[in-house]
């Protein structure tokens, strides 16, 4: 019975939580397959060191204690702002000078940006922030980079983003269940 008479803020939260999580799991798997099929198409061992490469968001920043749910909520969006510019540079290299013909590929590069933009809106819609206030990068920085530093980068992007993935089940499953029915946070802190 009292799960009939809740709040329809509250549903609506309930369903929000539960659609991100399902789109953070499909996120997770899609970027599996994209991995194995990355590795293989740009001739790497999937154990190559990629502690040089910099600029992608790392899941394993910072500890879990020292940040509540909804600061690790935050985070997750700011690195998931990242990974579409990121990962729209990646896309445009595949398809400028690695995998120049594999329209496939490119497809199912493309398809995981669209899901990380969904991703984060609805985490902004989760937080309550003002999507207008983060403006999405420009047109993608190519130069400075060797083929070889590209395939790292964007294998290092993809690792990356099937670990915030996971990290972003694991938090929206703590903040539902500490605080089911109301957001993680009244207002957005996070800063672009």
């Amino acid at each position: 019975m009292a799960s009939a008479e809740q709040n329809p803020v509250t549903l609506h939260h309930h369903k929000l939580y539960n659609r991100t999580i399902l789109l953070a799991r499909k996120i997770h798997g899609d970027v599996a397959s994209l991995l194995e099929s990355y590795v293989e198409k740009q001739g790497l061992d999937r154990t190559i060191c990629l502690d040089s490469v910099d600029g992608v968001p790392s899941a394993a920043t910072q500890p879990e204690g020292e940040m509540t749910a909804a600061e690790r909520l935050g985070a997750g969006l700011q690195a998931y702002r990242a990974f579409q510019a990121l990962l729209g540079e990646v896309l445009e290299e595949q398809r400028t000078h690695l995998t120049p013909l594999d329209t496939d590929f490119h497809a199912s590069i493309h398809s995981v940006l669209l899901q990380v933009q969904a991703l984060a809106r609805q985490l902004e819609e989760l937080l309550g922030c003002d999507r207008l206030a983060w403006e999405a990068a420009g047109p993608p920085a190519l130069g400075g980079l060797s083929l070889f530093q590209m395939k790292l980068r964007g294998l290092k992007v993809l690792q990356e983003l099937a670990h915030w993935a996971v990290r972003t089940v694991r938090d929206l499953h703590q903040v539902a269940t500490h605080s089911p029915g109301s957001g993680p946070a009244r207002g957005c802190q996070v800063q672009a």
